[in-house]
Formats: structure tokens, C-alpha cells, sequence
């Protein structure tokens, strides 16, 4: 309602019966700056109605009518503009990616700006309010992304002008980059290229495509744009030409850049293909160094590429290939790779008395192991950041995970998958923009946020080859939870982990059940199914951030979420289950301590609400007979 016209976008009907006494609210509060918000809120209730803003077009035209307009762009606005400018300049925060509209910023069903909303029927109202062609050229870009709503030709004859712009300057980047392009390639994409009335400037526009000579840009445009014949000759000549040089590759580096090529593994031939697998088997025969590992990894995304983009090669062998590299790896490679890494130790003396002491206030509060692992505390987490900082070189080269099933390439955190870090995501942000003068150098906050996950990995390893009671743990579980368990041994199997999964689940369930949050499916269809205990325990997080801005009291909810059940942690309940980690040897052990202890987290915190509760109900009655 802070925004001029906001009535014609809202059913004011349901404000009318308030609207005296809303106007009399508004006159009793006195705040700085207040009157204007308050006459924009009085304005709506009386539907008055603006006009367009002053000069509206001449401040951001230049902005709207641009071959990157659609490009995270975030303007400095009017306070006085009305919703239907500022959803105009809201369409201007986004980004497109292969036809598809990014948000500025996405955390959950939470999305800047809210692209969704942008119904076919609003789009239209704006077009109808600002009738201006400068307008109409990003709207119905937008309900063509959207909707797939053929755009106006003079819209389409604007992108082509904007895109002849960018090739005058010759940046290939620039143009490759830009919303323009993607436009474009979708309007190809979607044929409606082809159905459009060839005017003089979409003539004008194919003129200035088809005497394209850069071989480079024509491979880019070669996919979706529409080329002279001897145009589209030039691209498959330069491309068989890179796809035949596999036959002078003798090294591993060349082969992995080859292998890097997308667009050699599009347009490659069975013949050459063949040749690349005999290339690869030849090189990595009496190799062991890291190399080799960087060129598996490499090599899958490679034969991935094909699958997806090749209409040449035979896809059945392709899947074949890609299931016989991995086994190769497992079998052959992994342990060859092993041997070849070279070992650092370091050694620090604790004494047996302090270890004991250590293990024992565990069992009496299993919350000093989170306490231990997790950095709840804002000073924590400004120490991680400043040494991450003051080593940022080491945060920001390419790294690879040697794993039994395959090399793993670190690829950042993925912050779409899991709203908890998107919190710590936002409580580093408030770091840096409070401490930032602490920090050598300011990085990305992925980077941030992947270090800290980093310490909260390297915490739990030691903190777990201390703990040695387990033996004493499963007891106390199997009593306190009142399941049976299967017999403990010093040998564990892979049984006495996965028992512990359910009772996890249940446990984390009934912990949500404490603080009123529903443990099944909130909707018609599925009511009877139970919510994942991730999402449970996400919902804790952060009804917790919400209410205290920190996690200081909820390192126990963070120890079982990251370690449990976070792809950007140790993932251990779905690592396992699915057959990637923890299922022999030393990890079986480790990760049937951590669960452990993450089931007795979740039990002690469950009984530490219920004793309280009691308490406080014993108080009231009390109170009663008094």
C-alpha cells in the first residue's frame, strides 16, 4: 500500500469497511518521514489515481530499451513512483538463462522480484497504463519468457536492432552474454522467427547475420539462428577440425581441454568418438598421478554432454560407457590414486583422565558435542571468516574429492537445495557488512560459507575419535527410546547404523509435534504422507534465526541437520542408504557415532521441553491451592 495506483492491483472492497478507522491509526503514529508513507496508504484507500511519474522515461528509458536490459540491474528509484513503474523496473532484476527467468535472488518459494506473479492479465494491465513502446519492448519480453506470447513486431525489430549494435562492437562476449541474445535464440527456438512479416529492419537484421565471419561467434549462433549455408559449413569445418585432433593428443592435460570442449561433444562422429575412449584407456594406463582423477572427472561430464546433446553417436553405447568408466575407477584407479597422495599428520596429547572427564559430560549432555562442532556464536564464525580471508587463494582454486565411486569436484555450495544455508548465507552477509574492515580480502559468500562448513567437518573428526563410549550410548539409547536394538559389537555392521535411521526420524517428528509443527503433508492429496525430517528440522532453524537472529541456541538442530541430512555437509543418512559412503571400515564407524549422538541430541532435547513443561504445570497448580 506504499505505492501510488497499488488499489487497482488489490480487491479494495475488504479495506473499505476499515477505511475510517485505518485513517484514524495512521494519524496516531509519529515517526520520521512518516507523512509521505502515509498519504500513499490514504491515497490507495481513496483510489486516487496517478498518472505516469515526471520525466519517468527520460530517467530510465536508456535502462529499459538496452540489449542487457534483463541483467540483475537494481536502480536507484523515485520514492513517488507508482507499482505500475516499479514492477516495470522490477522486470529489469532479472536474468535469463537458456529461455528461463533467474531472480535476482531465490531462497525457497521466497523469490526477488517475484517473477510468478506476472500474469498474463497484469501484464496486459501494465501495457494498457503505459502505452509507450519503450515498455512494451521489456513487458512483452517478459510475457514471451512467461508465457510464450509472440512479442509485437516492433518489440522482435527492437531486439534485432539492439543485437546488430552488439555485433558492430565485435565483443563476442558481450553479445553471447547479453538478454538480447537469449531473446532471440528462444524467438528462433519457438519458430516464431519464421512466422514474423519480414519488414526492412528484420531484413536489415539477417543481412548483418549472415555476413558474420567469426567462426567462434557462428558456433555459438549455429544452434538456434538461422545461417547461410556456407556459414554452417564453416562451423562443422572448424569442428571436425577439433574433434580430429584427438588423433595427435598424447598427453593427459591436452586430453582433459579436449575432453572440456561442449561443442565437440555435440557434433563429434562415432568414428572419432571411438577414437577419443582408445585415447583415454591409452594415456591413463601407466599414470597415477592427480591428473588422472581430474580426467575421469572430466571424461564423465564429457560422455554426459554426449548423451544429452550428440545425435550422431549411438547412445546406447554411450550409457554403457559411462557405467564401465565409473567401474574402471572404483576397480582399477581409486586405491592406485590413493597410494600416490601424500599423507600430512599432525599430533597433539590429551591426557586419558581428560579424555575420560570429556566422555562422560557427553553422556550427561550430549549438546557439548554440538557446542564443540558447530560455530553457533557470531565470534566464531567472524574467526573463520577473517582466516578464510587471510588465505583466500587456497578457498578459490579448483579442488577434487577422491571417492571410492568417482572423483567429485568441489562445486561450491548449492544453496537452492537447502533454506539453512541460505540463513547462514544471510548471517555472513550481516557479517561482512558489520566486521568487513576485520577481513584482508573480501570473497564471494558461497566461499565464506563453504569454509565454515569445512570447520564444521574437521570439528566433528576430532571431536568423534575422542568420544569412545559408544558401547555405553547404545545402551542408554536403546532404554531411554525404548526400542530393541540389535546386539552391540565391537565390530560394527552396517545393520547397527541403519537401525538408528527410523528412530531418528521418529524422534525428530515428535520434537516438531513439541513446537506445533504438523509432521505430515500439509495438503489434500497427501496428508497421510510424513514430511521428510530435514524439512522438520529446517522449519526449527529457522523459526529459531527468526526469533533470536542467531543459532546460539540451536547447535544441537544444526549438528544432526548438516550432518544428517545437508548435501553440502556430510549427508550421512542418504550418503549411506544410497551405497556412496559410510558403509564400511573406519566411516562406518565414525558415521554410527555421529548418529548416535544425533538421535541422543534430538531425545534430550525432546525430554528437556517435557521436564520444563511439567515443572511449569506443577507451578500453576500450586499455585491454584495457594
Amino acid at each position: 500500500m506504499n505505492q501510488r495506483n497499488f488499489h487497482q492491483a488489490l480487491n479494495m472492497q475488504e479495506f473499505d469497511y476499515d477505511k475510517d478507522e485505518i485513517i484514524l491509526y495512521l494519524e496516531k503514529i509519529k515517526l520520521t518521514d512518516f507523512e509521505r508513507i502515509k498519504q500513499h496508504i490514504e491515497d490507495n484507500l481513496n483510489r486516487v489515481v496517478y498518472g505516469l511519474s515526471e520525466n519517468f522515461f527520460d530517467m530510465y528509458g536508456a535502462r529499459l530499451l538496452s540489449g542487457n536490459c534483463f541483467n540483475f540491474q537494481s536502480l536507484d528509484r523515485e520514492a513517488s513512483l507508482t507499482w505500475q513503474e516499479n514492477t516495470l523496473l522490477d522486470m529489469l532484476q532479472i536474468s535469463i538463462r537458456n529461455g528461463e527467468i533467474i531472480p535476482i535472488y531465490s531462497n525457497g518459494d521466497s523469490l526477488v522480484p517475484n517473477y510468478k506473479c506476472w500474469t498474463s492479465d497484469l501484464l496486459k494491465q501494465l501495457k494498457k497504463h503505459f502505452n509507450n513502446q519503450i515498455s512494451d519492448f521489456v513487458i512483452e519480453s517478459v510475457d514471451f519468457l512467461l508465457n510464450r506470447k509472440d512479442p509485437n513486431i516492433k518489440t522482435i525489430e527492437s531486439h534485432c536492432n539492439l543485437f546488430l549494435e552488439l555485433i558492430r562492437k565485435g565483443e563476442d562476449y558481450e553479445i553471447l552474454t547479453s538478454s538480447t541474445y537469449e531473446i532471440l535464440t528462444k524467438l528462433f527456438d519457438e519458430g516464431v522467427m519464421n512466422r514474423i512479416e519480414k519488414t526492412e529492419v528484420i531484413k536489415e537484421f539477417y543481412k548483418n547475420l549472415h555476413s558474420i565471419t567469426s567462426v567462434n561467434l557462428l558456433v555459438r549462433l549455429s544452434s538456434s539462428f538461422s545461417l547461410r549455408k556456407d556459414q554452417m559449413q564453416s562451423v562443422k569445418d572448424y569442428i571436425e577440425n577439433k574433434y580430429r585432433a584427438i588423433s595427435y593428443i598424447n598427453d593427459i592435460p591436452t586430453l582433459t581441454q579436449y575432453l572440456e570442449n561442449t561443442d565437440i561433444a555435440r557434433h563429434i562422429n562415432q568414428f572419432y568418438y571411438d577414437e577419443t575412449k582408445d585415447r583415454f584407456l591409452k594415456l591413463i594406463k601407466d599414470v597415477n598421478d592427480i591428473s588422472v582423477a581430474n580426467l575421469f572427472y572430466q571424461a564423465m561430464l564429457f560422455l554426459i554432454s554426449v548423451n544429452q546433446t550428440n545425435q550422431i553417436v549411438d547412445k546406447r553405447i554411450v550409457k554403457q560407457d559411462m557405467i564401465n568408466i565409473q567401474e574402471y575407477w572404483q576397480k582399477n584407479k581409486y586405491q592406485e590414486q590413493v597410494k600416490n597422495l601424500q599423507e600430512f599428520t599432525y599430533g597433539t596429547q590429551i591426557s586419558t583422565e581428560e579424555v575420560e572427564k570429556y566422555n562422560k559430560s557427553i553422556m550427561e549432555n550430549p549438546i557439548i558435542v554440538a557446542n564443540s562442532t558447530i560455530l553457533a556464536k557470531v565470534d566464531d564464525l567472524i574467526s573463520v571468516l577473517e582466516e578464510t580471508s587471510k588465505h583466500a587463494v587456497i578457498h578459490m582454486v579448483s579442488r577434487i574429492t577422491l571417492n571410492n565411486i568417482f572423483p567429485i569436484k568441489d562445486t561450491g555450495i548449492n544453496f537452492d537445495r537447502h533454506e539453512t544455508d541460505n540463513i547462514l548465507k544471510k548471517q555472513v552477509e550481516k557479517i561482512i557488512e558489520r566486521y568487513g574492515y576485520k577481513f584482508i580480502n573480501v570473497l564471494d559468500v558461497g566461499i565464506y560459507v563453504a569454509a565454515i562448513h569445512e570447520r564444521y567437518k574437521n570439528n566433528v573428526y576430532s571431536v568423534i575419535a575422542l568420544f569412545k563410549k559408544e558401547k555405553e550410548l547404545y545402551a542408554l539409547l536403546e532404554e531411554i527410546i525404548g526400542v530393541k536394538l540389535i546386539p552391540f559389537n565391537e565390530q560394527i555392521s552396517l545393520g547397527h547404523l541403519t537401525q538408528l535411521f527410523p528412530l531418528l526420524e521418529i524422534e525428530i517428528r515428535q520434537l516438531g509435534k513439541l513446537f506445533g509443527i504438523v509432521p505430515f503433508k500439509e495438503n489434500v492429496d497427501e496428508f497421510m504422507k510424513f514430511k521428510d525430517p530435514s524439512s522438520i528440522l529446517r522449519e526449527l532453524i529457522e523459526d529459531v534465526y527468526e526469533e533470536l537472529d542467531g543459532f546460539e541456541s540451536a547447535p544441537d538442530l544444526l549438528f544432526v541437520y548438516h550432518f544428517m541430512y545437508n548435501s553440502n555437509s556430510l549427508n550421512i543418512r542418504n550418503e549411506c542408504i544410497h551405497g556412496r559412503d559410510y558403509f564400511e571400515g573406519y566411516m562406518l564407524k565414525f558415521a554410527f557415532k555421529v548418529t548416535m549422538l544425533a538421535l541422543y541430541m534430538i531425545r534430550y532435547r525432546i525430554n528437556l521441553i517435557l521436564d520444563n513443561s511439567s515443572s511449569y504445570n506443577e507451578g500453576l497448580v500450586q499455585k491454584k491451592k495457594l
